[in-house]
């Protein structure tokens, strides 16, 4: 069964959440154990949620004890659902048919985004079972700043702002399909991005988009595209060390980058380490 946590209870729950929350077998996305995000941060943000109109926290109860905790929010415009936290210590299956249940309910005609790790086999193989399309399968790398020094940059890179934005744009509409951040979005909020594109000829060989934040605590490169979607190593390794290079000038503490197979080993070389391995399920509600 799924009940509203409420204000009062917030605290005889959440660390037993948080232990959940950074054990890969029990729990989705976004994951606590990257090194990167801390406690302080968990309970932080889920707190949070009592402040926002369209966050929630669920607890999920099974034979009579609290087994779990879901944190979820929802854009109403762009009617979107994502996880916060979906930790569970045992039944991950039967929370999922609930939540999959209360959210079909609650906002229907909506898209619900679960990002889970491979390494959670109920949750991946459930999913799968119920025939949801996995619109992502990636590989979680972070790179520490504290670990990398500044490379020499190609020179033909360069950032991309509003006025050539539509050379980023028509490389991005060739791969965006149903991910949030398109091409339109991504424009929209401009002021939370460092894109950067390398000429070749007058033309755009390949761009690099990574979504930054003024605290500082770490970034994370959404993608690297390339015309046609053909990879490119030698523009993939320029392009990721002028965004690197940035960040690290910046004073940003880790970088977050989540990889295909065509980029792993490149990222690699440049100094990322990988988590753990990250699926993403898309369900119509």
């Amino acid at each position: 069964m799924l009940k509203k946590l409420e204000q009062q209870a917030f605290d005889r729950y959440v660390e037993f959440a948080y232990r959940l929350a950074l054990d890969t077998t029990k729990s989705g996305y976004p994951t606590y154990a990257d090194g990167i995000k801390t406690k302080e941060d968990f309970i932080s943000r889920s707190r949070s949620a009592f402040e926002k109109e369209n966050d929630e926290i669920l607890l999920y109860e099974r034979e009579g004890e609290v087994r779990g905790w879901i944190h979820y929010y929802f854009i109403p415009g762009d009617h979107y659902l994502q996880l916060r936290a979906f930790c569970i210590s045992e039944g991950m299956e039967d929370a999922l048919t609930e939540f999959l249940a209360f959210t079909r309910d609650q906002y229907p005609g909506s898209e619900l985004y679960l990002g889970f790790p491979k390494e959670n086999p109920a949750a991946v193989a459930f999913l799968d079972g119920q025939g949801f399309p996995r619109i992502e399968e990636s590989y979680n790398d972070v790179l520490h700043f504290c670990d990398y020094t500044l490379h020499p940059e190609n020179p033909n890179v360069i950032p991309v702002t509003r006025e050539n934005y539509p050379l980023f744009a028509a490389l991005h509409s060739q791969i965006e399909g149903e991910m949030y951040w398109n091409s339109e979005r991504i424009l929209q909020a401009m002021d939370r991005w460092k894109i950067y594109l390398l000429m070749r000829g007058g033309e755009a060989a390949g761009a690099i988009y990574c979504m930054t934040e003024d605290d500082k605590v770490s970034s994370e490169i959404f993608g690297v595209d390339f015309p046609h979607g053909v990879y490119n190593g030698e523009i993939f390794r320029d392009l990721l060390t002028v965004a690197l290079n940035h960040e690290k000038r910046r004073g940003v503490g880790h970088m977050v980058f989540f990889n295909d197979a065509e980029t792993q080993a490149d990222a690699l070389a440049c100094g990322f380490h990988c988590v753990g391995e990250y699926v993403c399920f898309l369900v119509k509600l």
